[in-house]
């Protein structure tokens, strides 16, 4: 590992790199790649022979066509329906899948409301509602732009997959990071179902259920899928002189989707989905006063289940959309058209200043801090898209898929900041529409039976336009309204050879953007001062990315190891500097940061019923812009960047990005037991590992989070023959409570992950 531990920053894996792209990636770029074997959309899991001990091959859609993972040109990991169902089992959101998959993170200071995802170091710690992410999320074939529209639950699904690094052909616009691409189980010809139900800690239910069959047989099928997840208040507010809830973390999540499949004949397939949800819970709940100053760790006394706060907490959100999908083959292309709206809304109100930990000391002593109370609220988000590609057919050596995408999202926020009687003091409202179209096409060429060639192009244009204005106590900016528009290429070009017919290797260079970001939002935390801020404005940010990898199954199918090296370079970051003394959202751009390192995962049966495997990435992140400056925290943390004393602010060059962990661990273990008529029991442990990251684009020991190891034990027993399943299982089983994230401006604000939980879960499949 010298590699990656020693030498100046910007060469650890750069040197690995540099002496792969020398020799191999130069080489296989220069010769091209390999493609499928079979033709892609025909592509099958390779013959089981009698021993069972064998691993089970993987089959993605991480380019809109069925293959094996090992023949995609980029890293790409999956976790299967189970794996996803074991990991949400006791109401656990989208969230948990962070660290399941190398360079993987996810959090959110909105709770269940609000994901943000991490992949490789790059994503976005801006919590507004116009904030563009990095890392886009692909459900049923539709990228859902905005974070609300991402916290869709996980759930009745057939895979979920991980693209790391740019997607900037197939994809496109805010994939520089990569995809998180969900796909839902479908419609069946033949009648079936199942259901699912869960009970635990803090009276926590979850059901979920589907059911799927004929409406007329070979010709009309559907498919039902209900969620329901509830959980009772765990958290007490000791706050004597507050008016509101005194229980607080409870919540009622409800979903449904809803899924009719017309297929008249084998030409010819047309899916139209539908689905909705109603979240009423709690917002993420910041908690004043718990990081020991001068440190990172939580103070003496800190009760997980207890807080101070005098302000409101509530959190509403409702969305429902709908998809038609149809796949028209034509002979020698299939045409495939997605067709989708997506509606969504949301109530949000917390106590950002947190309150205080322990009772208000007097005012005006040590710890008293401010009362900092808001909401947002979302009337209206609506998004349309449409993409129309092509693909051909056949089992030639040249493949081609290309096509047109549009995008039109139109979102209307109002914010509101609170007196200390709870009377809103400042009202103000933002609108953006965002506007985008793109033609693309990907191609890929089988030079020989060991080596192919494959490159994408895409080129898109987008247009946003923000206004801002003030409803009251506060004074709207001028101007109050901005647009940016531009067209940008982005592209991947790429080679995989086939080292024998278990053993891929493959280089990739690729690039991807970031549409342009516009904010207002620093106009409203003024605290009394009516004097309008300027709007903001990020520029469009572009990633180049290199990256070599080895894919490969031994011994028999019984094991698989796969290695990604890689590295890239972002011109023009857009970062958000967010809080601060000054409590203001701020964007900007730095002239580049830089990212490099390597992903590792292992699988292995090495006894029938025993299943192992573990993954692991190391990601270095560094912002490099010697000018750039941004304002320090408030309520005295401990800074630890150089101050300019000319302006007060503090110089972030050489920082790593905000929370971006330099290490990722995934480890689990499946062992089962044949009992009886072919049933089994088995026990599952599961464990993650996240290590220290900065919350903020500056440095401070305060808010530096601590390494966080998560990890789950399930004990169960399957019934093959009746389709049943009981088991229990215990998540957080260290009970390990971290700070998970933070509020700068005053009081020493952090929140915090959940602490242990435990449940019992019974399945039946029909």
């Amino acid at each position: 590992m010298d590699f990656i531990l020693g030498g100046a920053p910007g060469g650890r894996v750069a040197r690995l790199l540099g002496a792969c792209s020398a020799s191999g990636l130069a080489l296989m770029i220069g010769l091209a790649a390999q493609a499928q074997t079979a033709p892609a959309q025909t592509a099958q899991a390779p013959a089981q022979t009698a021993d069972t001990g064998q691993v089970e091959a993987i089959v993605v859609t991480a380019q809109h066509k069925p293959e094996y993972e090992k023949d995609v040109p980029f890293a790409v990991s999956s976790l299967s329906a189970t794996a996803v169902a074991d990991i949400t089992a006791g109401g656990d959101d989208i969230r948990a899948i962070a660290a399941r998959t190398p360079s993987l993170n996810a959090e959110s200071s909105f709770g269940r409301a609000f994901p943000r995802f991490y992949i490789r170091g790059l994503g976005n710690s801006d919590y507004t509602y116009t904030a563009q992410q990095p890392v886009s999320v692909v459900y049923d074939d539709v990228a859902v732009n905005n974070s609300i529209l991402k916290s869709f639950p996980v759930w009745d699904i057939a895979d979920l997959e991980v693209l790391r690094g740019p997607q900037g052909s197939l994809f496109g616009r805010n994939t520089p990071a990569g995809v998180v691409k969900i796909d839902s189980a479908k419609p069946s010809d033949d009648l079936g179902g199942y259901a699912d139900l869960s009970y635990g800690t803090y009276n926590t239910v979850d059901f979920n259920g589907a059911i799927t069959g004929p409406i007329i047989k070979n010709l009309l099928d559907f498919r039902l899928s209900v969620l329901e997840e509830r959980r009772d208040d765990w958290v007490t507010n000791i706050n004597p002189n507050t008016q509101y809830n005194k229980g607080l973390e409870g919540y009622s999540d409800f979903a449904a989707r809803g899924q009719f499949l017309y297929k008249p004949n084998d030409d010819l397939d047309v899916l139209w989905e539908f689905d909705g949800r109603a979240l009423d819970g709690t917002a993420r709940l910041f908690r004043a006063n718990i990081i020991e100053k001068g440190s990172n760790d939580l103070v003496p006394g800190f009760n997980v289940d207890q807080v101070n706060i005098n302000g409101d907490n509530y959190q509403n959100l409702g969305t429902w959309g709908t998809h038609l999908t149809v796949n028209d083959d034509l002979g020698p292309v299939t045409l495939t058209s997605i067709s989708a709206y997506e509606h969504g809304s949301i109530r949000s109100r917390g106590d950002v200043s947190g309150g205080n930990f322990t009772v208000p000391p007097p005012v005006g002593t040590a710890g008293q801090g401010f009362p900092d109370e808001t909401s947002d609220s979302v009337p209206g988000l609506d998004q349309f898209s449409e993409e129309l590609r092509f693909s051909t057919n056949g089992n030639g050596r040249f493949f081609n898929q290309g096509g047109l995408y549009y995008f039109h999202e139109y979102l209307k926020v109002y914010d509101y900041d609170y007196a200390p009687d709870g009377a809103a003091d400042i009202i103000q409202n933002q609108t953006q529409t965002t506007e985008s179209v793109a033609a693309f096409d990907s191609a890929s060429y089988k030079i020989t039976d060991d080596l192919t060639f494959q490159a994408g192009v895409r080129v898109s244009n987008d247009t946003i336009t923000y206004g801002v204005g003030c409803l009251l106590t506060c004074a709207a900016p001028s101007p109050s309204k901005l647009s940016t528009s531009g067209t940008q290429p982005t592209f991947d070009v790429s080679a995989t050879y086939a080292i024998t017919p278990d053993t891929n290797v493959y280089g990739r260079i690729s690039s991807g953007y970031l549409a342009p970001s516009l904010d207002g939002r620093n106009v409203l935390y003024d605290f009394g001062n009516t004097t309008a801020g300027a709007l903001t404005e990020a520029k469009a940010e572009t990633t180049t990315s290199y990256e070599v990898g080895l894919k490969s199954a031994f011994w028999d199918h019984r094991a698989n190891f796969n290695l990604t090296g890689y590295t890239w370079t972002t011109d023009d970051m857009q970062l958000a500097a967010v809080g601060g003394a000054a409590n203001e959202v701020v964007l900007l751009n730095a002239k580049k940061a830089i990212g490099e390192g390597i992903e590792t995962s292992f699988e292995i049966k090495p006894i029938e019923n025993l299943l192992l495997s573990a993954n692991a990435s190391y990601n270095f992140t560094q912002i490099q812009d010697a000018g750039l400056e941004i304002s320090g925290c408030g309520g005295g943390c401990t800074m630890q960047n150089p101050l300019d004393p000319t302006t007060g602010n503090y110089k972030i060059n050489g920082n790593p990005l905000p929370n971006a962990p330099r290490w990722i661990y995934n480890a689990s273990a499946r062992y089962s037991v044949p009992v009886i008529d072919d049933n089994e029991v088995y026990f599952l442990t599961d464990w993650n590992y996240r290590g220290t990251e900065d919350f903020f684009l500056y440095k401070a020991a305060e808010f530096t989070g601590q390494s966080l190891l998560l990890g789950g034990v399930r004990i169960g027993y399957i019934d093959k023959n009746n389709g049943w399943e009981v088991a229990g299982f215990v998540h957080n089983i260290l009970d390990e409570v971290k700070v998970t994230g933070a509020i700068d401006f005053d009081n020493l604000t952090g929140f915090v992950n959940d602490p242990r939980t435990f449940g019992i879960e019974a399945k039946v499949k029909f």
